[in-house]
């Protein structure tokens, strides 16, 4: 499953993948794949089984 993020360093659009079978709640830190900054992802999924991330800053 994928979902598109926006960086929060460039502002660039980019399509994250995300393991369902890291749990219902994760949280890594991923390289920009335009700019190559590291940012922290974060996943959730709905009572429905729907995953979505969010990304944030480091710094």
């Amino acid at each position: 499953m994928d979902d598109t993020v926006t960086c929060p360093y460039c502002g660039e659009e980019i399509d994250l993948a995300i393991d369902q079978g890291g749990g219902q709640a994760q949280e890594y830190v991923e390289d920009c794949e335009v700019c190559c900054r590291p940012m922290r992802v974060s996943v959730s999924a709905s009572d429905e089984g729907e995953y979505a991330a969010s990304v944030s800053r480091l710094d």
